[in-house]
């Protein structure tokens, strides 16, 4: 019997972390469990952080872009992300790359490539029209919102 592949995936169960094996061998598929590890719940803190964090990263990475008239490649848009907030909005690129595409799917950022020195051509992202205005009302609102909040939190 040959294994052709597998795959890896977890399984959540009371915050129990299973993961599994699916082996296809010759027309079978089997479903074998490999090892199970303890996680922790997420406090309640860590969520407000994740959330708000989520929130700001779209609204950050149109205001980097907008920064650069010519454009800017997604490694550019992270590394200027982590230096400009001394790592408070530091992004992988599987955070990075989704929140690109859905951005240009609202067509509030446009994509070209160009070719690199370095390797490849790269992706480079540009802020439309919609996308600057977008960001103009963004940080009225937002700062509506931060000021709202002092107010709050003096009172």
């Amino acid at each position: 019997m040959s294994v052709r592949r597998f795959v890896l995936f977890y399984i959540e169960e009371d915050w129990i972390l299973k993961r599994y094996r699916i082996v296809k061998l010759k027309d079978k598929i089997l479903l074998s469990k490999v090892e199970a590890c303890e996680v922790t719940k997420p406090s309640f803190e860590d969520t407000w952080k994740v959330e708000i964090r989520r929130g700001l990263l779209q609204y950050a990475v149109l205001a980097i872009v907008r920064l650069h008239e010519k454009g800017i490649h997604g490694y550019g848009i992270a590394r200027e992300l982590d230096e400009r907030t001394d790592g408070l909005l530091e992004v992988k690129e599987g955070t990075l790359y989704p929140i690109l595409h859905r951005l240009r799917k609202e067509r509030l950022l446009n994509q070209y490539t160009e070719k690199s020195d370095a390797g490849p051509r790269r992706k480079v992202y540009v802020l439309t029209g919609e996308g600057d205005r977008v960001l103009r009302e963004l940080s009225v609102i937002l700062g509506n919102i931060f000021n709202k909040l002092e107010a709050l939190k003096s009172e």
